[in-house]
C-alpha cells in the first residue's frame, strides 16, 4: 500500500524512516539527472516523412549522418570510404552503457523505495496508538470547548434578550430575529466606545424603530439621509414649437 500512495505531510515519521525517504528521493534524483545529462543516447519515438512513428537514437543518427558526410566526402576526393565501424561503433557501446546505467538506476530507485515502504509500514501499528491518544485527547478537548460555547450562546441570547426587554420598555423579551428561518444574528452584536449597540449591528439585528422605544441604548445613524428641500419658487417653465417640429423648453 505504501508502495503506490503520496503520505500525508504531516506523518510523523521516525529519523530512521525519514532518513529512507531521503534516499529513495535521492535515488530519484539520480536517476532523472542521468536520463537528462545522457537524453541523446536514448531511444525516441520520432515520425518519419511517411508520418509513420518509428524509434530512434539521436546519438546514432548523429553519427551516420557524420558517416554519410564523410564517405561523400571520400567519394568526391577518390579516397577509400572511412570504417564505418570506427565512427558508430563509440556512440553504439555509450548507448549500450547507457541502457545498462539506467537499469542500475532503476533498480537502486525500486530498492530504495521498497526499503521505504518497509519502513513505513514497520511503524504503521505505534504510530497509529498514538494518534489515537491524540484523537481521544483531541475529542475531549472538543466537547469542552462545545460544551463552553454552548453555555456562552445561552448566556448572550439572555442579556441579548434582557437588553431588548429595556430598549422596548418591556414589550419584548426576546431579540427581533429570535427564530428567525436565517438565523437571529446576534453574532453581529457590538458595541460602541461608550456601550451603545452600534447603528449597524442593530439593522442586522432588527431594531427597528416601531421596537426601539427607549432612546440612548442605540448608536444614531451616523449618515441619516437627507432631506430634499422643497423650492416653492420654482419658475415656470414654457415649450417653444419650431417649424421643424422639434421644440426646446425653455427656463
Amino acid at each position: 500500500m505504501t508502495n503506490h500512495i503520496e503520505l500525508p505531510q504531516d506523518l510523523p515519521l521516525s529519523t530512521k524512516v525519514k532518513a529512507l525517504r531521503k534516499a529513495y528521493e535521492d535515488a530519484k534524483k539520480r536517476l532523472e539527472a542521468y536520463r537528462q545529462e545522457n537524453a541523446r543516447y536514448a531511444s525516441r519515438r520520432t515520425l518519419n516523412s511517411l508520418d509513420q512513428y518509428v524509434y530512434q537514437i539521436p546519438a546514432i543518427r548523429e553519427a551516420e549522418k557524420e558517416l554519410r558526410e564523410q564517405e561523400i566526402a571520400a567519394a568526391a576526393a577518390g579516397k577509400p570510404l572511412p570504417d564505418r565501424s570506427a565512427v558508430l561503433r563509440p556512440i553504439e557501446e555509450k548507448v549500450d552503457e547507457y541502457k545498462r546505467m539506467v537499469t542500475a538506476l532503476e533498480a537502486l530507485v525500486t530498492e530504495a523505495q521498497q526499503e521505504y515502504a518497509e519502513g513505513v509500514k514497520a511503524e504503521l501499528l505505534p504510530m497509529g496508538l498514538k494518534e489515537a491518544a491524540k484523537a481521544a485527547k483531541a475529542r475531549e478537548e472538543y466537547e469542552a470547548a462545545w460544551q463552553a460555547m454552548q453555555v456562552a450562546r445561552a448566556s448572550l441570547k439572555r442579556h441579548a434578550g434582557l437588553f431588548t426587554w429595556c430598549v422596548s420598555d418591556g414589550d419584548m423579551e426576546t431579540v427581533p430575529r429570535a427564530g428567525h428561518s436565517q438565523g437571529d444574528n446576534l453574532e453581529c452584536w457590538q458595541l460602541t466606545e461608550d456601550g451603545r449597540l452600534t447603528f449597524d449591528a442593530s439593522q442586522a439585528l432588527d431594531y427597528l424603530d416601531w421596537v426601539v422605544k427607549i432612546p440612548g441604548l442605540i448608536e444614531p445613524n451616523p449618515n441619516p439621509p437627507v432631506a430634499e428641500e422643497f423650492n416653492h419658487n420654482q419658475k415656470p417653465r414654457h415649450f417653444i414649437a419650431k417649424s421643424d417640429g422639434y421644440g426646446n423648453w425653455e427656463h
